[in-house]
């Protein structure tokens, strides 16, 4: 069995009302909330935490549309100075999630911090302001995980500081309810990827038998969302499985880390065509594993008969894939036309050739 290390940074909190562990995580603190949009207020995460804060006496200082914008994360740290913050709660989706991880590390490491993104710098172990973390948009898994990413949209430079950890992740389903039904699925599907990702190649028996039930109940519980979306057990399970994509309990058998390259390959659509990252990501993942199927048969055959069910040849069992989240409701193509130089010209770390990359890519438009 090959070597491995289970990780117990974050202490994760699966409950269905928030606020008496609020209540506990933030005794004594002076608290900054950092959140994103309008979402919070929508789906009730707000008023649970301030209510708390409030009616404990705990002083509160708010920080709202973050983002991984360089800009903003800086802006933040500098409120939280100003305000003598000494925790951070950061709430939302993976962009807020990886903002407050990046406010809570720069606090101590503001002028290199850039140098932290680009991984020039190990961030794991250095000082950092507490930090409590809630996801309300289920999938990155960010909550439970190291990685922070960052864009600088004055360089269009990005990149991910890989070793910055929350102190508390909380998880609560109620908070998803008021997403949409494509974003339901999103959530369900772009954990299926991350897990996928963990699982791809893992030759550890255990972890790979774990990941493969992982990802069939997270696409089981995906199917009954579509019908039925106010099922907090279903909701759960996307939201469990979205924290242990992130986790150490994964992939804690893989020899060669192909499957890794996908979080490479899915930035080429947000660079191309705009995309987001669920869409980018959910929308190459079928691709990804065609043209990885050539290098890596065996791995990427077991792997779609486990997860699927799939016992077609790999190209076939793909389209299938590809079928399968469109069924969920999910566009599977892009608009337009892809000039080779534009996909070539954008940076990536990956096995695959050019000519297989631009294959890809030139797979997802539509005909």
């Amino acid at each position: 069995m090959k070597d491995f290390v289970f990780r117990n940074d974050t202490r994760l909190h699966f409950v269905g009302d928030i606020r008496p562990t609020i209540s506990t995580i933030t005794c004594g603190q002076k608290v900054m909330l950092v959140y994103g949009g309008g979402s919070i207020k929508r789906n009730g995460c707000y008023d649970d935490i301030v209510e708390v804060l409030l009616g404990d006496g705990t002083e509160l200082v708010e920080y709202g549309g973050s983002s991984r914008e360089f800009e903003k994360i800086l802006a933040g740290i500098q409120v939280a100075r100003e305000n003598g913050v000494t925790m951070i709660i950061g709430v939302g989706g993976a962009s807020v999630m990886d903002s407050a991880k990046l406010m809570a590390f720069g606090y101590y490491h503001e002028a290199d911090l850039w140098e932290y993104v680009k991984s020039q710098k190990n961030p794991y172990g250095l000082e950092r302001m507490p930090l409590v973390l809630i996801p309300t948009y289920p999938s990155s898994g960010s909550e439970n995980g190291l990685g922070a990413v960052s864009v600088d949209a004055r360089t269009g430079d990005f990149g991910t500081a890989y070793g910055i950890a929350a102190d508390h992740a909380i998880l609560c389903p109620r908070y998803s309810l008021t997403l949409s039904r494509e974003m339901t699925a999103y959530t369900g599907l772009v954990t299926l990827v991350q897990l996928s990702a963990c699982v791809l190649g893992d030759r550890n028996r255990m972890s790979y038998d774990a990941g493969i039930s992982y990802i069939r109940n997270v696409l089981k519980a995906t199917h009954t969302l579509m019908q039925t979306p106010e099922d907090l057990e279903a909701r759960g399970i996307v939201m469990l499985g979205a924290s242990l994509s992130t986790s150490s309990r994964l992939g804690i058998g893989k020899v060669e880390p192909f499957a890794y390259d996908i979080y490479e390959l899915e930035f080429l659509p947000e660079q191309l065509f705009g995309s987001s990252y669920r869409r980018s990501l959910t929308t190459v993942f079928p691709r990804f594993l065609t043209v990885m199927g050539r290098r890596h048969e065996d791995d990427v055959r077991r792997f779609l008969h486990d997860a699927f069910g799939f016992d077609d040849a790999i190209e076939d069992a793909t389209h299938r894939v590809t079928e399968l989240f469109e069924s969920l409701g999910i566009p599977m193509y892009f608009e337009g036309t892809v000039v080779r130089e534009a996909v070539n010209a954008i940076p990536r770390q990956t096995e695959l050739t050019d000519e297989e990359v631009f294959e890809m890519i030139e797979s997802m438009m539509k005909k």
